[in-house]
């Protein structure tokens, strides 16, 4: 078999990496290991406390993944790919659809697999028990979730619950925490006091200063440029602005400190917390030092976040007294292409945020998604400056 011809059987691009790791797993493949075994599916469902019939059906869709040939060898190679070779943070499958087995819904062939990374980490990662409690949690709720959206068992957010399954997110005080690493669109530079963020070659300024993936409505476009004597870019302010004019900087003063592939770890942010800088500065502490004794080769460098309650175009609608600007302005922000509007699933239809926003994009104005990062060395002076 080739590896163009396992990747027909899936209904999705495979990523890149996934050529790379083909031969081994053709050599060492064995249609006598199941991928999901009953023993490690009991173990789960118990583990998980399913309900009994949650049980049963994780039981029978595994055998069923198992008794296909297709099944059995698709999933044993993202189980290859996913569970067993590569860090879970670093998976970057985000689709629901993997692949085909008569019998089953897309929903039970993710199921399958969490299932599978679940009992890995259960076997054999063995994290805190306390730490994973939101974990065993999610599982269980997902799972149910799929069962009340769909009337089938099954798990739906399959990306995510295969994170949480992995063995590596886990919540400490209002924040929920998974190893990651640093975006490619930006650059870092430190001369070891100060952190200037700078952008990346070939994308787009808007007229408001913020990011833009094409050409249409922009005024500049970014640029990076790196020699042994200098840096020369566009810097974006803590507030997250582009400036259109390009900056140099001096390599006898600065250096790089974060760039595409740097470890970082991402901050997943719970609906109904105490959103302030003195919770997540508390957070921010306990998981760096938590990751750097349990996951010791991820060497992290700064905290990161992703999310649309970090969005620059906030400014215009909250108050100069909200705790979400005053976490905005103890980070440093990075403009992002994604952007949303009021009928975002995170605000209810009808309040002020919703109105306000809803006002604001009348007028042109369009909110991009946020990313926030702290410096490691900046986390314990986090909202206190």
């Amino acid at each position: 078999m080739t590896f163009k011809e396992l990747s027909s059987k899936f209904n999705f691009t495979l990523p890149d990496y996934a050529e790379s790791y083909f031969a081994d797993f053709i050599a060492e493949y064995d249609r006598n290991i199941p991928v999901l075994s009953e023993k490690d599916a009991i173990i789960v469902a118990d583990t998980t406390e399913l309900p009994e019939d949650g049980k049963s059906e994780l039981i029978r869709c595994a055998k069923i993944l198992n008794d296909s040939d297709d099944g059995h060898l698709c999933g044993s190679f993202l189980a290859c790919l996913t569970v067993y070779k590569r860090l879970p943070w670093v998976n970057y499958i985000y689709q629901t659809d993997l692949f085909t087995v008569e019998g089953l819904k897309a929903e039970q062939v993710g199921w399958i697999l969490v299932a599978t990374m679940l009992a890995n980490t259960l076997n054999n990662k063995k994290p805190p028990a306390d730490l994973n409690v939101e974990n065993l949690t999610a599982f269980r709720n997902y799972s149910k979730n799929c069962l009340g959206t769909y009337g089938y068992w099954g798990i739906t957010e399959w990306h995510w619950n295969m994170l949480c399954a992995g063995g590596c997110m886990f919540l400490f005080g209002i924040l929920k925490f998974v190893p990651n690493h640093f975006t490619d669109r930006f650059f870092v530079i430190t001369d070891g006091k100060e952190y200037v963020s700078l952008t990346n070659n070939g994308y787009f300024i808007g007229k408001e200063n913020e990011l833009l993936a094409n050409e249409e409505g922009s005024v500049a476009k970014t640029y990076f440029y790196e020699d042994d004597k200098k840096f020369v870019a566009n810097v974006v302010s803590r507030s997250g602005l582009i400036d259109v004019n390009t900056t140099e900087f001096d390599k006898s003063t600065w250096r790089m400190y974060l760039r595409a592939g740097s470890p970082t770890l991402a901050v997943h942010i719970p609906s109904n917390i105490a959103y302030t800088p003195e919770n997540a500065r508390a957070a921010y502490k306990e998981a760096f030092e938590f990751y750097k004794n349990f996951y010791p080769e991820h060497e992290t460098l700064a905290i990161d976040c992703s999310s649309w309650i970090l969005s620059p175009q906030l400014r215009k609608v909250l108050p100069e007294t909200s705790n979400i600007l005053a976490i905005m302005d103890s980070g440093h922000l990075l403009p992002d292409f994604g952007s949303f509007t009021e009928d975002i699933m995170f605000i209810r239809k009808g309040t002020s945020m919703y109105n306000k926003i809803a006002e604001e994009r009348s007028k042109g104005t369009v909110f991009h998604i946020g990313i926030m990062y702290v410096p490691v060395d900046e986390i314990d002076t986090f909202g206190l400056k």
